[in-house]
């Protein structure tokens, strides 16, 4: 028995009293005396089944996980030995455990979500930093009296085994071999049970049966015997719930507790935008109605607007504040600002639609009450007011809309097509004008998309483009998954990533997992393709088969932007930033570099622009050309300042100061054409003069790296 340790001191912390006691130690509580706190010690005892490595790796999982500082993670403080004996110093929680809570009855789906998200929060903290939970269950998510889930014992379960934190569910003490798995039985997931190497996906299944739990009052899988619950895990269904379980809550139960990891959600960040998401419905709509109860069109009376008319010249700009609607003339020397549209959202993705005889504006607008796909058919005067988000993932996915990146026109033949790629990364297809919205299954499912890594900004396909000789091909650019093509109009897709670096990876040419931030071509050259990488800017002269790196003689091959002259394919324009850890303009000088041979040499456009102090950032949609002759080449920066050259770059004048962080840019003439993500498309005539002229040599990879 292990001897009583009120009045001893651990460290600086002393023993006040016993909290209680499991198979392999104690939990007391105990005042720090050097930070005057009230804390948790937990002693493990001497002689159990933790030989002296063990001691050692449990030193190193505990030290790995005190430096998770989240909401919902129990802090650990310290960890020492004393006299032989482990002890972990760690936050005193107030409470009841989420086991308590749920026995039983279970607890409304509105608690389900809201605990379930926080857990999920936590695990997704921890998963970012390669810590793994091996035993997370309702026994050790403590429910603090101010309503936080807190999530007890994190990567202790590896040494520990199902015996320290045991809560009153059955354990693997029952079986045989108790040192060769660890967790509690209930909640491991059929690769453990296998004997598979198990990995964070393991928690994400044990997420599931809690949230199963805690919704019923009782386990998915039971039986008399560890035997028996591990048939049930590895072999059966559990029973569905109902009401008053919502089917979103069902649904995304049912895909964390997929027997297979590979079917199972991939990341708990995942899981909380899911959890969120049908909060989120409930909330807003917690019974469905046949009434949407809501105007289909919004009317701004208090904004300004701007007065189109046809021949005018449209600048549209998105912010993290709202849109904006810019009129000109063809000369495009004044400019008439109207908006600011959904001011205070953000507007990631905007586009013009002159097809058929349209005027329409289109806007992506996040903000907390979700994200939004929008119309304006009088140039902002009005907007859609749609009830719930068109573009919106299948229930059945368990995956929630995040943001829109991008909206992409389907080619003139078929005015009634339009794209959006979404966060996270996924295509979503329009055949009706925007009426309804089909997610593609093809790369929603494709095989590589559990390895898909969130860049700095998200999980995002930001970048459709398409290509004018074949309706059947088409490119998407995901960060951090690569570049894809299809050529069945999206039943299948390629990884085509032959050549771009990903630095940040242990093989630094993968097949994918790239952080591309930008592609496009242009018409008359579908064969030929401009990447803008996180370090590098490449070509390809064969249909995104190979790249090659063309950064040759610029300060910095990091960007974000790049763009192609509208009427000269060899003509290419890109922002660079210093590095990806200061991601502004090299040296504080504000240049835009130009090549007019297709990358073999570069040249810095810069007059009219700040070379003192100019920390600016140029994002990937913030660069844009329009259709007139000379061609107009616009940028915005993420201080809210707007560039414009009439001169195709030689010179350049500020059309706004002022504006929120400029995210998105795009250009269109009322009645002509607009400039979207890849350039208009040009007369044949034109496409096979220009093709002739182009010689340009394929170019070794750079060397340009980012200054040190």
């Amino acid at each position: 028995m292990q001897p009583d340790l009120i009045g001893q001191m651990l460290g600086h912390c002393r023993v006040v009293a016993k909290i209680g006691e499991g198979g392999m130690g104690a939990v007391y509580r105990a005042y720090d005396e050097v930070l005057h706190r009230d804390v948790a010690v937990k002693v493990v005892r001497k002689g159990s089944q933790i030989d002296p490595s063990g001691s050692k790796s449990l030193l190193q999982e505990a030290r790995a996980s005190s430096s998770l500082a989240h909401p919902n993670i129990c802090t650990i403080y310290e960890i020492g030995e004393t006299e032989g004996e482990l002890y972990i110093v760690m936050e005193l929680l107030t409470g009841k455990t989420l086991r308590e809570m749920s026995a039983q009855v279970g607890l409304a789906p509105e608690s389900v979500l809201r605990y379930g998200a926080q857990i999920a929060s936590a695990l997704a903290r921890a998963h970012d930093r390669g810590i793994v939970h091996r035993d997370l269950k309702t026994a050790n998510i403590v429910i603090t009296s101010d309503g936080l889930a807190k999530v007890l014992d994190f990567g202790l379960a590896k040494q520990l085994g199902g015996g320290l934190f045991e809560g009153p569910t059955r354990s693997l003490a029952s079986l045989e071999n108790v040192s060769s798995v660890s967790g509690t039985l209930p909640y491991m997931a059929p690769e453990t049970l296998r004997g598979e190497p198990a990995d964070h996906r393991s928690d994400l299944w044990a997420l599931g049966i809690v949230l199963y739990e805690t919704a019923s009052g009782h386990l998915p899988f039971q039986g008399r015997t560890g035997f028996e619950i591990s048939s049930a895990i590895m072999r059966e269904i559990p029973t569905a719930l109902g009401p008053p379980v919502p089917p979103g809550l069902w649904a995304i139960i049912q895909r964390c507790m997929a027997k297979e990891p590979s079917q199972r959600y991939q990341r708990a960040s995942e899981i909380q935008a899911a959890l969120e998401a049908v909060q989120s419905a409930a909330i807003v709509s917690p019974t469905p109605s046949p009434d949407p109860g809501g105007p289909p069109r919004t009317v701004l009376h208090s904004v300004r607007h701007a007065s189109v008319k046809k021949g005018d010249f449209l600048l549209l700009v998105g912010t993290t504040k709202g849109a904006f609607v810019l009129r000109s003339n063809t000369q495009r020397r004044r400019w008439e600002v109207g908006g600011p549209y959904f001011h205070g959202h953000n507007v990631y993705a905007l586009a013009y639609d002159c097809r058929e005889g349209r005027h329409r504006i289109w806007a992506s607008t996040q903000s907390y009450w979700g994200t939004f796909l929008r119309s304006s058919d009088d140039f902002g005067k009005s907007w859609s007011n749609p009830q719930q988000a068109p573009v919106r993932f299948p229930a059945e996915t368990g995956v929630s809309l995040k943001n829109i990146w991008q909206i992409t026109l389907g080619p003139r033949e078929q005015p009634d097509v339009l794209y959006c790629g979404v966060e996270p990364a996924a295509l979503f297809e329009s055949i009706d004008a925007g009426e309804t919205w089909t997610l593609n299954r093809g790369l929603f499912d494709h095989p590589h998309r559990p390895r898909w890594l969130p860049s700095n900004g998200g999980l995002a396909l930001h970048t459709i483009v398409l290509d004018p000789s074949n309706n059947q091909r088409m490119y998407v650019a995901i960060s951090s998954g690569g570049v894809y093509r299809t050529d069945d109009h999206g039943e299948t897709w390629t990884a085509r990533n032959n050549g771009v670096r990903a630095t940040f990876m242990p093989n630094h040419y993968p097949e994918f997992g790239q952080c591309v931030h930008k592609i496009t071509m242009h018409p008359a050259h579908p064969e030929r393709l401009f990447l803008q990488n996180h370090w590098g800017i490449y070509r390809s002269d064969d249909y995104a088969e190979t790249w090659v790196d063309i950064a040759n003689g610029i300060p910095s091959d990091f960007g974000f932007a790049v763009l192609v002259h509208p009427a000269r394919p060899d003509w290419v324009y890109v922002v660079p930033v210093e590095s990806d850890e200061f991601r502004c303009a090299c040296e504080g000088r504000l240049r835009v570099y130009r090549t007019r041979n297709a990358g073999a040499s570069w040249e810095p456009l810069l007059r009219g622009l700040p070379q003192k102090g100019a920390y600016e950032t140029v994002l990937r949609d913030a660069l844009v050309s329009d259709a007139l002759d000379p061609a107009g080449i616009y940028f915005g920066t993420r201080s809210g300042q707007l560039f414009a050259s009439l001169d195709e770059g030689r010179s350049w004048e500020k059309v706004v100061d002022g504006f929120p962080s400029i995210v998105c840019i795009r250009a269109a003439v009322v009645g002509g054409t607009s400039a979207g993500p890849t350039a208009p498309r040009m007369p044949s005539s034109s496409r096979s003069e220009t093709r002739s002229k182009s010689s340009a040599p394929s170019q070794t990879r750079s060397q340009t790296r980012k200054k040190r």
